[in-house]
């Protein structure tokens, strides 16, 4: 019998990239996640409506603190009154009041009036936040005669991580770093499940429908195994470049738009705001310049490598699996018994994400990385933060020959399961499979 791997691969590729659902999702996916990114921002701007406040300071430390902004304008009136009667007359939306001697453990209260609309609770949190900076400014001040300068120097302190293992002796930019590792962490958990649940269903329909015995007639099971998840590879593969390319896309074109309508709206209010300026050139080069040195310190290149090194070494590992799943079985409803050590591991690598976070060189982060079970999803996590070599080099190789024999494996299942109808499968019967001679 010849092989028939591509005839299956080439089979398996077309009829999923033509699947309306295949066409939907690779169109709304990037719609989706842009949207994600620009619809927020986008219903601040159109929703969003100046609100006029009065202060009545009794305390007088807080002089100076409320500073009006696009949102919101702070107009000072002498007593409570005319703050009350203000709000009647339509001329305030509140009225925030600071009363002498309003301590309540140890925490200073201030109130916050309001006559129809009730301020959100991020308005809320801005003013607390503008009264606590000037009380602390104000109240050192008067121990130490202490400056604005001084307390905004001495008011936050940033830790900022260099390596000297380069010439260049680059920040490390661990925060964000965090947030990468834990992002590709996840989304490797995502599509391995996603993908390799997909290819599972597909053998249970294909066996349901009895195709897969005039299939077997010409394809030896192995072919047909092998055929099927390379055939997958190949689908997700298409999806993601797709995806990439249409994001990338569509990331342009709406901040193109988006940008318009910034420049647009800051120039207006150039001419309608006293004191307002546009943002400075040296500070977008210098937020440029940022960027570009998060960037670098994350090795982007590097990092999408091992990223598709990773998701495809985990998903033919799990979707051979996976396919041997949906070979013992009639029904989707009967996968649940044997779902559960599929799916533990793929949880585990996600939970000790939290550990490579505070110790990537640590020994849980090690053997998580090496496990091929878990190595998908741990390793991705701990590279942004650099892993040696060597520890690269096992981790892959014990992630391909786990491949091999997972396959070699789920093969000797798929060719009497695919077959079997009738009998509900059970480890008992899998291993009776397993070593099953033709």
């Amino acid at each position: 019998m010849k092989n028939n791997t591509w005839v299956v691969l080439q089979r398996e590729y077309m009829t999923r990239v033509k699947k309306k659902s295949f066409l939907l999702t690779t169109i709304l996916v990037p719609i989706l996640l842009v949207a994600l990114m620009f619809v927020p921002a986008l219903l601040m701007f159109v929703g969003e409506k100046q609100s006029v406040f009065a202060v009545v300071d009794e305390t007088g430390l807080y002089a100076g603190a409320f500073e009006d902004n696009e949102k919101d304008t702070f107009e000072s009136v002498a007593d409570t009154a005319a703050g009350m009667q203000g709000m009647r007359d339509g001329k305030y939306d509140a009225m925030l009041w600071l009363p002498v001697g309003s301590q309540e453990n140890n925490r200073q209260r201030i109130r916050l009036f309001y006559e129809e609309t009730e301020p959100s609770v991020g308005k809320i949190s801005e003013i607390e936040s503008m009264a606590e900076t000037r009380l602390k400014m104000e109240l050192l001040r008067q121990k130490s005669d202490i400056g604005a300068e001084t307390f905004a120097y001495i008011n936050g302190v940033e830790a900022e991580v260099v390596s000297q293992d380069r010439k260049t002796g680059e920040r490390s930019y661990t925060k964000v770093k965090s947030g990468v590792a834990y992002a590709l962490g996840f989304l490797i958990y995502m599509f391995i499940f996603m993908f390799g649940n997909m290819i599972m269903t597909g053998v249970i329909e294909e066996k349901s429908s009895r195709i897969i015995e005039v299939m077997i007639s010409s394809v030896k099971p192995f072919q047909l195994l092998m055929g099927k998840v390379i055939g997958l590879v190949l689908v997700c593969l298409t999806q993601f470049l797709v995806w990439a390319l249409l994001t990338l896309l569509l990331f342009l074109v709406t901040s193109m738009f988006a940008g318009g309508m910034d420049v647009s709206r800051v120039m207006a209010m150039q001419g309608s705001v006293p004191g307002s300026d546009m943002l400075p050139v040296s500070e977008m080069q210098a937020m440029m310049g940022e960027v570009q040195a998060i960037l670098a310190s994350l090795h982007v290149k590097q990092l999408l490598m091992f990223f598709l090194v990773y998701f495809l070494g985990g998903y033919l590992l799990y979707a051979s699996l996976f396919a041997a799943v949906g070979s013992a079985v009639e029904k989707e409803e009967d996968t649940s018994q044997f779902m559960l050590p599929l799916t533990v591991p793929l949880i585990i690598g996600i939970l000790l994400i939290t550990n490579v976070l505070q110790n990537p060189a640590g020994p849980i982060a090690f053997w998580g990385s090496m496990i091929p079970f878990t190595s998908p999803i741990v390793m991705l996590a701990r590279i942004p933060f650099g892993v040696p070599t060597w520890e690269l080099v096992l981790s892959i190789a014990l992630l391909v020959s786990s491949f091999v024999a997972s396959t070699w494996l789920a093969a000797r299942v798929y060719r009497v399961g695919i077959l079997m109808y009738g009998k509900k499968g059970s480890y008992k019967e899998l291993w009776k499979w397993i070593r099953y001679k033709n």
